[in-house]
């Protein structure tokens, strides 16, 4: 009969390509990853990794039991976190992860309500990458992350997570630039322009935000809106645009290409130990009606 540990091991195995690997990624010595693989092996009498010099390629038969054992190893992570954290002490402050699609008035609105309804809770802003966030937020008791979300939220990091809003992308640029007075405009056109670009966008979709060879990448909204206003083009979310464009400042620019505009979401990111908590069950309430609100 298989343990977690065993279907730990193999799983680290196939994703590492390397007992080494997957005992530096596991925590564990070389041999004991080897051993639990073995264990697995002769139990059901199949072969699970073919070695080839330094590498361990999974083989057919182990192909064919990753996923399940994937999921079996994801939900005891799971399990193991909501069971360690069922007793925890009270929400006294919260780390809320961001990245630079979060729109300014959405993280205002949210600062509001926690101070209306919990001011006993202290709020920390941070913006970080996404990975980063998700692994703190997983391990953490007091962390949260409101980040944009990809077609497949689910991860490795035992957290729950609720999909919020879509935020339409368009191209913007200063009114007093070349593309802004253009007929038409072509993909070709902004190929011969600097192009801004948001850190957070790029790192999630590099094939769809890397059109012009003269990319700048800039990880802070309030800059990258002040760039633009200077020089370049950008595509970037309506929300993020629409103050400097009742400004002024900015004007969408229609792209041939591009009939409609580009839709991207974020996502509410949380610890499952937490999600029965009142300060947690307020907050998710109260963001699913705001994006019904701001959004629909």
């Amino acid at each position: 009969m298989f343990s977690y540990e065993h279907l730990a091991s193999f799983c680290a195995t196939v994703e590492e390509q390397s007992y080494s690997k997957a005992a530096r990624k596991l925590g564990k010595d070389r041999t004991t990853i080897r051993e639990q693989i073995k264990a697995l092996e002769d139990s059901y009498a199949i072969a699970l990794f073919d070695i080839q010099g330094k590498k361990a390629v999974v083989t057919a038969a182990g192909d064919a039991v990753y996923k399940q054992a994937k999921l079996l190893v994801r939900n005891s992570d799971r399990l193991n976190t909501r069971l360690m954290n069922s007793y925890l002490e009270p929400i006294t402050y919260l780390d809320v992860y961001h990245d630079s699609l979060v729109p300014i008035s959405m993280i205002t609105c949210i600062d509001a309500f926690l101070s209306e309804h919990f001011p006993y809770v202290k709020v920390n802003w941070l913006h970080r990458a996404r990975e980063e966030a998700l692994q703190n937020v997983s391990t953490g008791t007091n962390q949260i992350a409101i980040l944009q979300y990809r077609l497949v939220n689910d991860s490795d990091y035992p957290l729950g997570y609720i999909n919020l809003v879509h935020d339409k992308v368009n191209v913007y640029c200063a009114k007093h630039h070349p593309l802004a007075k253009m007929k038409a405009v072509t993909a070709a056109d902004l190929q011969l322009e600097k192009q801004y670009v948001s850190e957070n966008l790029l790192q999630t979709m590099p094939e769809l935000f890397n059109v012009s060879p003269d990319l700048r990448v800039v990880s802070n909204n309030d800059i990258l809106l002040a760039l633009l206003a200077e020089d370049g083009w950008a595509l970037i979310s309506e929300g993020l645009a629409r103050p400097m464009v009742d400004a002024g400042v900015l004007v969408r620019v229609s792209v041939e290409e591009i009939t409609t505009s580009l839709s991207v979401g974020i996502s509410f990111f949380y610890p499952e130990s937490r999600k029965q908590t009142e300060e947690l069950n307020a907050l998710s309430a109260f963001l699913i009606d705001y994006a019904k609100n701001q959004f629909t």
